[in-house]
């Protein structure tokens, strides 16, 4: 049986986003772990030219710089008008907020944020929910849609300037240090509050309750503002499955396709390629230590072990390793060859 291999060609470049690489959570029976054997991407992090870009870290504002788009000052990433062109197919200039569904669980003086991988949620239920709420603030000129269960999307009747945190900072956290802030934060934060209160008796929560499960008793306000301008990113293909990467990728007129199972799977032979690999990013978010470390094998194994044989061999021209905390690691021929530079563990990179 012939072996399938990657079609590429000494001018392709490969750029690798692995949010969560360098976030190993803890572990409570850090005996019981396999040992984390990643002797490629150990020999990439030595042999690489490092860079530290400047600007947020986190995933979200990552994504928005591989694809040159600059944060605005005292203001939210748009990622609710990026995400809404990929769930509802849309493409308008206006100002749109993530209202994402969320149980709140209280610990003592906290108020500890789950979102939908925690506490599941079904198509049928988001709707009944929304449609439950827009009885409330429809007739005054919100409008709310659920076009997927874990991204709801709100548009009130006119633009509000507040800053905000992505849910995806926040999950098993406190939310009080991340409530929304700025010029009409406690606007919001009162928003939030009446929200709770009308979800607290919606028909569909009484049903989960009844059902023995938790309640969606809050939404998340996050990723405020309007389309941003995406002029061309350079990008020849992205290959990915998270919407932010998807929705940049449609603005910029770039081809994307979901992630193929690994680097031999790869199709694109021209120019640079983005791939967005996220299993170590949820494990990582969600503090699952062992499923972080079986996410880092396999990139190992499926994608930073043949990447980097690819340069190596000449097949890649380039190949770049990024995070969400802005630290990348440029791979080039000659650098692949840096036999006398000493190898460090994953963990010293945390």
């Amino acid at each position: 049986m012939a072996v399938s291999r990657p079609r590429t060609s000494p001018s392709a470049s490969l750029t690798l986003f692995v949010p969560g690489l360098f976030s190993p959570p803890p572990s409570l029976d850090a005996d019981d772990l396999a040992p984390l054997v990643t002797p490629a991407l150990d020999t990439w992090l030595a042999r690489a030219d490092p860079e530290t870009r400047a600007g947020a870290s986190g995933m979200e504002a990552a994504l928005f710089a591989l694809f040159g788009v600059d944060p605005p000052r005292d203001a939210d990433l748009p990622v609710a008008a990026v995400t809404r062109v990929v769930d509802m197919g849309v493409i308008d200039n206006e100002w749109w907020m993530r209202a994402d569904p969320v149980h709140l669980r209280p610990e003592r003086d906290r108020l500890i944020l789950l979102d939908t991988q925690l506490v599941p949620l079904a198509v049928e239920e988001a709707q009944a929910l929304v449609a439950e709420l827009m009885q409330t603030y429809g007739d005054e000129g919100w409008v709310l849609k659920a076009p997927h269960p874990a991204r709801w999307y709100l548009k009130p009747p006119r633009e509000h300037r507040l800053v905000t945190t992505p849910v995806t900072e926040i999950v098993g956290r406190d939310i009080h240090p991340h409530l929304p802030r700025g010029e009409e934060g406690a606007t919001w934060r009162g928003l939030l509050n009446e929200m709770q209160i009308l979800l607290h008796t919606t028909r569909a929560n009484e049903v989960r309750e009844a059902r023995g499960e938790l309640a969606i008793n809050s939404v998340w306000f996050w990723g405020s503002g309007r389309l941003p301008a995406v002029r061309g990113s350079g990008w020849a293909r992205v290959c990915g499955d998270e919407p932010v990467a998807l929705g940049l990728a449609r603005l910029a007129g770039v081809p994307a396709t979901s992630v193929p199972p690994r680097f031999s799977d790869l199709t694109s032979d021209v120019g640079r390629q983005l791939v967005v690999l996220e299993a170590a990013h949820a494990a990582a978010q969600y503090r699952e230590a062992r499923n972080w470390r079986e996410a880092v094998q396999r990139l190992e194994r499926d994608w930073i072990g043949p990447a980097y044989e690819a340069v190596r061999a000449g097949k890649l021209a380039e190949a770049v390793l990024c995070a969400e905390n802005q630290r990348v690691f440029r791979l080039g021929r000659r650098a692949a060859r840096r036999w006398w530079r000493r190898r460090r563990p994953l963990e010293a990179y945390a």
